[in-house]
């Protein structure tokens, strides 16, 4: 059977990418990782770009510590062009003869204690290698520096990038806080809300009950305006409207109408009738049209004559009067006794008043 190896020909990143670096170190001419995520450089877009590269991008997968790196490869015939190249790259970096003489010299350590707040971390941190570059299998492994020394060196307020880092790299992880320390913190009393007093936690705590009483309060305030109904303040039923005199003219008289939904009508043949301004079709309020000599209703046409009968539109019945009578000097209008003139009684007493 004829030897046959892989090669990478499409390389792409899937959510969730924590911006770690791993990716970039392992296979740099592929992945460029950014402030905020990482990216494939445009020239890895072709197959022919990524063939050569499949042992860094695999291992650049396989490092991933969110396994958010994917690729596709395809099969190919003949031998893996790439063998032998790791051994010959580590033998160029320690040096042929191995004992350091003429290689490649390594990072320059600077001198010196490293600052306190690392200390923790640096005792007892341990780094991975990158097959790529020669050393041994990626493998991000936990520190054993204990939870106080990380969250003394990565404060509670740091930034994003600083507290994925201090995940990966260590596996801590801040706990939230706690209900108390959340008030406080809201509440703005201190920046710490594990270096609290009691008096502090009090202050803290009357404000977030007041708070939550002024919220309850509220909400009952609109519960019980949504339950009780609303009280119209109605005009009486019983009104004076005016004396005999102000109606001396045939016509209408629409001062009552606003107030009391009223209107005082003296007509040619001298009755003085009290009109309702409810259009019997479906309660719109007519409009007075003097020009016309007619009631007029905006909402579906229907017209009525000063006297108030109908004659144009859908009103199934002519208009109809309160009772009016006369005390002293005054004219009374009384809202609660209606009469209505397809049931004969605009001929009753109190229908109208003659002057």
């Amino acid at each position: 059977m004829a030897e046959s190896h892989q090669e990478v020909v499409k390389v792409w990143i899937a959510p969730g990418c924590i911006v770690c670096d791993a990716c970039e170190t392992d296979s740099p001419k592929v992945f460029d990782v950014q402030e905020e995520t990482c990216i494939i450089r445009p020239e890895a877009q072709s197959a022919d770009f990524t063939k050569p590269l499949t042992p860094s991008i695999i291992t650049a997968a396989e490092g991933c510590p969110v396994d958010v790196i994917k690729f596709e490869t395809i099969e190919v015939e003949g031998p893996e062009p790439w063998a032998g190249q790791e051994e010959e790259a580590t033998k160029e970096t320690t040096g042929a003869g191995g004992g350091g003489g003429g290689g490649a010299k390594g990072p320059v350590i600077p001198e010196g204690p490293p600052e306190p707040k690392w200390a923790g971390l640096l005792s007892t941190a341990h780094t991975s290698g990158s097959r790529s570059g020669g050393g041994p299998g990626v493998h991000i492994g936990q520190a054993k520096a204990p939870a106080d020394a990380i969250a003394s060196a990565v404060g509670r307020h740091a930034p994003p990038d600083a507290m994925a880092a201090a995940m990966v790299g260590s596996g801590y992880t801040r706990p939230s806080l706690n209900v108390a320390e959340r008030i406080l913190e809201k509440a703005g009393i201190i920046a710490d809300a594990a270096k609290i007093t009691r008096r502090q936690f009090s202050t803290a705590l009357a404000i977030a009950w007041g708070a939550l009483a002024a919220t309850f309060a509220t909400a009952g305030a609109a519960f019980q305006s949504f339950l009780v109904p609303k009280v119209t303040k109605e005009p009486p039923s019983v009104f004076r409207a005016g004396k005999i005199g102000d109606y001396a003219e045939t016509g209408v008289y629409e001062q009552f109408k606003a107030s009391h939904g009223v209107w005082i009508i003296h007509e040619p043949n001298g009755e003085i009738v009290a009109l309702s301004d409810i259009c019997t079709h479906l309660g719109c309020i007519p409009n007075w049209l003097p020009s016309d000599k007619k009631f007029k209703c905006p909402c579906h046409g229907s017209g009525f004559y000063m006297s108030g009968v109908n004659f144009e539109g859908p009103a199934p019945r002519p208009l109809e009067r309160f009772k009016i009578a006369i005390e002293g000097e005054y004219i009374v209008v009384d809202k609660s006794v209606k009469f209505r003139k397809e049931l004969g009684q605009w001929t009753l007493a109190g229908a109208s008043i003659t002057v």
